[in-house]
């Protein structure tokens, strides 16, 4: 018997229907928890057929491994942590450890809401990391290392070595830029705006840094200058 031929356009089709469904899940999740949202939901929001979830993703849990699969592509290119680990010559001054700091807190920021990425993203990785009832482990393995490339930092700087002291410090740097990527009122305004306020978010990264810099004595009389603003 001779085999039929697959319709022309047909993968293409089939990659645009998975896409919408990793999109229209992310969103839902982001904004209300993956427990309480429901498979026809998901479908409906992206214009295909219920039993669509399970043809491309198997089930629910399947469909969340995608978007999570999906939500973490930026954060896999390890380049804070390389960029820490190839610089300790910096700690050997002031200024040194000026443009480390500066540098990273650049580095993280740059990540969190990379130019085309889907609003929802950011918000979609935080609540997993709240809820942990879903948290993939490279996920919590990215998280980690992200946490401990500050901690580094403080440390190597100041010398001080009181773990809580070094997460205290990275939690300042970390947390303002996460609570404003992933607050539910600025997903909503950035959502009618089509777009990011890129603006906000720098100055606001110009704050963290200063802020920063001034708790190890590393404030300068000038404006601390981020690239980009």
């Amino acid at each position: 018997m001779t085999a039929v031929a697959p319709a022309k356009g047909t993968y293409k089709v089939s990659e645009e229907t998975r896409s919408r469904l990793i999109h229209a899940a992310g969103e839902l999740f982001a904004l209300r928890g993956v427990d309480a949202v429901t498979v026809r939901e998901i479908a409906d929001k992206a214009d295909a057929v219920p039993n669509a979830v399970r043809y491309h993703f198997g089930d629910k849990a399947g469909l969340v491994s995608a978007v999570e699969d999906f939500a973490l592509t930026p954060w896999r290119d390890g380049k804070l942590q390389n960029y820490c680990s190839r610089n300790d010559g910096l700690y050997a001054t002031r200024d040194g450890c000026r443009q480390m700091i500066t540098d990273a807190i650049d580095i993280f920021y740059a990540h969190l809401m990379p130019d085309g990425q889907p609003i929802w993203v950011s918000m979609f990785l935080l609540r997993a990391v709240l809820t942990s009832q879903w948290l993939g482990k490279e996920h919590e393995e990215i998280s980690r290392q992200n946490m401990e490339c500050f901690c580094r930092i403080f440390r190597k700087v100041t010398g001080n070595d009181d773990h809580l002291s070094a997460v205290c410090w990275s939690m300042a740097i970390m947390s303002p830029g996460m609570i404003f990527s992933n607050s539910t009122l600025d997903y909503t305004t950035m959502k009618k705006s089509a777009g990011v306020n890129y603006t906000f978010l720098r100055r606001l990264q110009t704050t963290v840094t200063r802020n920063a810099l001034l708790a190890l004595g590393l404030e300068e009389t000038q404006p601390v200058q981020i690239r980009g603003v």
